[in-house]
């Protein structure tokens, strides 16, 4: 496996390390040509490698997702697939490569890439592993942890039939644009919550429009504005806080922990 020198290689440790008005975030330009160091830099102000650190030691289902980034023509390009229709679970929708925790990977880190390796043919020590992204919480209770990595421009996914359609790359800057952007209010765990979707309309799947949407979506959009440094052009809900992404994290994973009974609830917090 590829590693950057500030990376132990074996086991895969990693070097440790609001809401703002769509107004404002359309008065910031997006850098259209950011060099890979400064992304580096970005993505290891952020990294998450200590989030469950003197957090309460639970049995919780664990996945990880591997979010590739290339540079095509200059510009940084994010890889994606489309699920299965077949799947159980998410089929047909876009998704970052990856999946549940084995009990034979090492660390979640090889969790991602073993996925990856599983779904669209990616050699594993073809992947430079950067950093990690502070978890989030899916549909069905699991806690994902996303694993940001450089891949090279040239690789061509050979998607696994069992468990993707096909495989795509965007701008990963599309993520912070309102053009092909719509929303959808609702609740998520009795809290108001913005649901976000992005329309790839150059991009088709058998001749079927492209949306990604929901987890996927957020993961984008976090990793989109640390690596850009700035909000994106819409609004976006208190779970989404671009200049300090660990704190609605943190919120968020403690009032799962106290609603499914991991930890109780301490009288006046804020889960």
């Amino acid at each position: 496996m590829m590693h950057l020198p500030f990376l132990k290689s074996g086991r895969h440790h990693l070097l440790h390390s609001s809401n703002i008005m769509a107004e404002l975030a359309s008065t910031s330009e997006i850098p259209k040509h950011p060099t890979k160091d400064e992304i580096c830099q970005s993505l290891l102000a952020h990294d998450a490698s200590t989030f469950f650190e003197g957090k309460p030691a639970v049995d919780i289902p664990r996945a990880a997702v591997l979010i590739p980034l290339f540079f095509k023509n200059e510009e940084l390009h994010v890889l994606l697939t489309v699920r299965s229709q077949h799947l159980n679970t998410h089929g047909g929708e876009v998704a970052f490569p990856g999946g549940k925790e084995d009990e034979t990977d090492v660390d979640i880190v090889e969790t991602a890439l073993r996925e990856a390796e599983e779904e669209i043919g990616l050699p594993q020590d073809q992947v430079e592993v950067i950093s990690k992204v502070v978890p989030s919480i899916a549909k069905y209770g699991i806690v994902v942890t996303p694993i940001v990595g450089f891949i090279s421009e040239d690789f061509v996914p050979q998607p696994n039939p069992d468990e993707v359609e096909c495989a795509f790359s965007v701008p990963l800057a599309d993520f912070l644009s309102d053009e092909n952007h719509t929303l959808q209010r609702g609740t998520w765990q009795d809290r108001p919550w913005i649901m976000h979707f992005f329309h790839h309309p150059h991009t088709t799947n058998a001749g079927k429009k492209i949306v990604t949407w929901g987890l996927t979506a957020h993961m984008a959009m976090v990793v989109a504005s640390m690596i850009y440094k700035r909000p994106p052009n819409f609004e976006t809900d208190k779970g989404f806080n671009w200049e300090n992404p660990t704190k609605p994290a943190e919120e968020t994973y403690f009032r799962f922990l106290s609603r499914n009974g991991y930890v109780e609830q301490q009288e006046g917090s804020k889960l």
